[in-house]
C-alpha cells in the first residue's frame, strides 16, 4: 500500500469508525487508553504498519538488517502517525517521536522484556499483536486496525477539546457563529448543545435557574421522565421552565404533545426553541397556544439566532465569550462526534 493508498484507507475508516464506535472492546481498549504513552503508539504503529505492509513483522521494533519482516516503526510512526495524531487532538498523546523512549528502543517486543515498567502490559501487548501475526492474513490485521479506530473514537469522545475563544466578539459577530454552527444538520446534537449551553449561562447571568439539565440526543422524554430537551429548576428543585429543541419548523403535532408533558407535569412554561412554524399550520399553533394560556400554561417559540440576540443586548460582553466557552464544554459533556465539536473549534479559529 503506497502513503497516499494508506491515508486514504485511515479518512475512510476513520470516518466510519466514528459511526461505529460504541459499546466497548476490552481487548483493544486496554491498550489505546494505556496510561503508558508508548503502548498507546506502539499498538497502534505496529498495526498500521503491518497494514501498509504485509511483509513487516509485528513485533520489529529495529531494521538493523535486510532480514525478512525488519523495518523501521519508528520513522514510520513519525511520518504517518504522528501527523495523524496530532490532526485529532493528539489523541493518543502529544509525543512528536513516541519511539524514542526507552521501551521501544529495543530490536523486538518480545525481547529484554525483564527490566520494563509494567511488564504485564507490554507482555499483553506482545499477546495481541503476535495472535494477529499468527493469523497470517490481511484481514485479520485490517479488521485489527478498524477495532483500534473505533476505541480511538471512544476515547476521543471523552477527551476535552481545545477551543480558541477570542477575547471580545461583537453581538452580531455571536450570532453569525451561532448560526453558521446550526447550518450543518446533525440531526438535532447542535442545537441542543447551544440551547443547553445558552439556558445554563442565563441562569448564571440572571439568576433565572439554579440549575439547568438536558438529556442526551437520542432519550426520549417519557423515559427519563422530563417534560423536554432541557429542564430549567428553581433553588428548591422544582422545573419552572421546559426547552423543547427543534433544527426544524414547529408542528401542531409538536405542540399538542407538549401540551400533554406539561399537563402532566406542574410546569406551566413551555419554550420551543426552533427556527419557526410551520407555514402551513401558523393559525393553528397560534390559536391552541391562546387556548392553553387561558388554561394556564405558557407556550412560547423563539429562534436561538432572536434569542440570543435579544438577550445578550442586556449583558456586558464578557457573557458573549463565556457563551462561547460553554458551548464547547457542553460538546465535550455530551462527547459529541469529531466532526461536531471540530466545526466548532474551527469556527472560532475563523472568529
Amino acid at each position: 500500500m503506497t502513503d497516499d493508498g494508506l491515508a486514504e484507507w485511515l479518512k475512510r475508516h476513520w470516518v466510519e469508525a466514528q459511526r461505529e464506535a460504541e459499546g466497548d472492546d476490552p481487548d483493544v481498549d486496554r491498550f489505546v487508553n494505556s496510561e503508558t504513552t508508548s503502548i498507546r503508539y506502539a499498538f497502534f504503529t505496529q498495526l498500521v504498519g503491518k497494514l501498509a505492509d504485509q511483509d513487516r513483522d509485528l513485533l520489529c521494533l529495529q531494521k538493523q538488517d535486510a532480514a525478512a519482516g525488519k523495518w523501521d516503526p519508528r520513522s514510520f510512526c513519525t511520518k504517518a502517525i504522528v501527523p495523524w495524531v496530532q490532526e485529532n487532538q493528539n489523541v493518543l498523546g502529544k509525543s512528536t517521536d513516541p519511539y524514542v523512549s526507552k521501551p521501544l528502543r529495543r530490536p523486538r517486543l518480545d525481547e529484554d522484556m525483564g527490566s520494563l515498567r509494567n511488564r504485564t502490559e507490554w507482555e499483553a501487548l506482545v499477546g495481541i499483536l503476535e495472535n494477529t501475526q499468527q493469523a497470517g492474513d490481511s484481514k485479520s490485521v485490517e479488521q485489527m486496525v478498524v477495532r483500534c479506530l473505533r476505541s480511538i473514537a471512544r476515547r476521543l469522545r471523552r477527551q476535552t477539546f481545545e477551543y480558541p475563544v477570542p477575547h471580545r466578539v461583537r453581538l452580531d459577530q455571536l450570532v453569525e457563529l451561532v448560526s453558521a454552527y446550526l447550518a450543518e444538520p446533525s440531526g438535532g446534537l447542535r442545537p441542543q448543545a447551544i440551547a443547553t449551553a445558552l439556558f445554563r449561562m442565563l441562569g448564571n447571568a440572571l439568576g433565572l435557574f439554579d440549575e439547568v439539565t438536558g438529556q442526551g440526543l437520542n432519550e426520549a422524554d417519557a423515559a427519563t421522565g422530563t417534560p423536554g430537551d432541557i429542564v430549567c429548576r428553581d433553588a428548591e428543585g422544582s422545573p419552572v421552565l421546559a426547552v423543547e429543541v427543534k433544527d426544524r419548523m414547529v408542528s401542531l403535532t409538536d405542540l399538542r404533545t407538549a401540551i400533554t408533558k406539561a399537563r402532566s407535569s406542574s410546569l406551566r412554561n413551555f419554550l420551543f426553541a426552533a427556527p419557526g412554524v410551520a407555514d402551513s399550520e401558523c393559525e393553528e399553533v397560534s390559536s391552541t397556544i391562546a387556548e392553553e394560556w387561558s388554561k394556564g400554561i405558557n407556550f412560547h417559540h423563539v429562534s436561538l439566532e432572536v434569542l440570543i440576540r435579544t438577550v445578550f443586548v442586556l449583558l456586558d460582553e464578557v457573557w458573549r465569550t463565556r457563551l462561547l466557552t460553554e458551548i464547547g464544554a457542553e460538546l465535550d459533556s455530551r462527547g459529541a462526534p469529531l466532526e461536531a465539536r471540530e466545526g466548532w473549534r474551527d469556527l472560532l479559529e475563523r472568529a
